[in-house]
């Protein structure tokens, strides 16, 4: 086990500059997430803490150690793909061992180490089967056997669950987790699904266009997002925003319908502004007048799609709700629930 920091981390293509001086720092043994949408230079952090990319400017740090110049092979890194990546020719004993015989560790070591890992993730019964006779999640599993035997410092996982359906998803991350905590190897998971990045890490590094835009505990960008967008970013369904405006004194921020909503807290401000509410914080109650447009029923919940100020919203209530398209019915949000941001930096306002 290990700490990981990232200090000023550039990486560019060519004239593109994928990454803008990153810097992080992980405890030992903490699973870090790194969430953000397609092409935010997620994976690229991976690839060059893998070495399997060349670092323009900044460093690398496994514990006391700068590792910029270090042969990827010498890191003490394991990394598990979205893709396996199985010889689809070796037995699972094989894939699994493979690493350990290119180091030439001896026989008994590779069984001993291979049986281990097996043990541990539940493929012991699997070692003599190919890659094509196991489903996609004894695939996976294969594949962070392979990473597990060489007992590095440092995980690294890229997507490692994309290519499985949404119920495998859901279990292997309850298994992920549960990896996690027996060996308690410092991990850094990649992802672009902000649910997988919130039930399994420790610490969220949310990013975009090559920045991080804020780093801290699942709850903790739920709860006091910095800006707007890690607050659309982070959360199922995403927050709904709407325009809306106030005057210096006044504690109503009013939508462009004429609708208001109370915010005591900001009586201080004045102009145009955006307001976030999250669907799950939206009650039946008396407040703002919602169009709907659609309702979906699952038994323990009713997922809305309305609209509000002439803008689309989603409302998630944990009741049962009959609507038809078209009625219009009463909504209430707690005012300490809502979210207020700049409509121009988007940071927060009162953060």
């Amino acid at each position: 086990m290990a700490t990981v920091e990232i200090k000023e981390l550039r990486k560019s293509f060519g004239d593109v500059e994928a990454l803008h001086g990153i810097s992080f720092a992980i405890s030992d043994g903490v699973f870090v997430a790194l969430v953000g949408p397609s092409g935010c230079g997620k994976s690229t952090i991976l690839r060059l803490i893998a070495g399997l990319e060349e670092i323009t400017s900044g460093e690398v740090h496994i514990g006391d150690k700068v590792i910029n110049e270090v042969e990827p092979k010498n890191r003490n890194i394991a990394m598990v793909f979205q893709n396996y990546a199985l010889y689809p020719h070796l037995t699972v004993a094989q894939n699994m061992g493979f690493s350990l015989r290119l180091l030439k560790k001896s026989k008994p070591e590779i069984e001993s180490a291979v049986q281990h890992a097996a043990e541990i993730l539940g493929i012991d019964q699997l070692l003599d089967r190919l890659p094509k006779q196991l489903s996609g999640g004894q695939r996976q599993r294969v594949a962070m056997g392979r990473a597990i035997v060489r007992q590095p410092e440092v995980f690294l996982f890229d997507e490692p669950l994309s290519n499985l359906d949404a119920k495998l998803r859901v279990q292997m991350r309850a298994e992920l987790k549960a990896l996690h905590r027996r060996l308690g190897t410092t991990t850094i998971y990649v992802t672009h699904d902000q649910i997988e990045a919130m039930t399994m890490a420790d610490i969220v590094v949310v990013m975009r266009d090559g920045n991080i835009e804020q780093v801290g505990a699942p709850l903790e960008l739920y709860d006091s997002p910095v800006n707007q967008f890690v607050a659309g970013f982070i959360g199922s369904p995403a927050m709904n925003f709407f325009p809306v405006t106030t005057t210096q004194g006044s504690d109503e921020f009013v939508f462009s319908d004429g609708q208001s909503f109370s915010l005591p807290a900001h009586r201080e401000l004045e102009g145009s502004y955006t307001i976030g509410l999250r669907p799950e914080h939206i009650r039946q109650g008396k407040g703002l007048q919602v169009e709907i447009e659609a309702s979906e029923q699952t038994g323990s919940e009713t997922l809305l799609q309305a609209r509000l100020a002439d803008q689309e919203m989603t409302i998630l209530l944990r009741e049962r709700f009959t609507a038809a398209p078209g009625e219009i019915h009463e909504f209430s949000v707690d005012p300490s629930m809502a979210k207020l941001f700049d409509t121009k930096s988007g940071a927060r306002v009162g953060v």
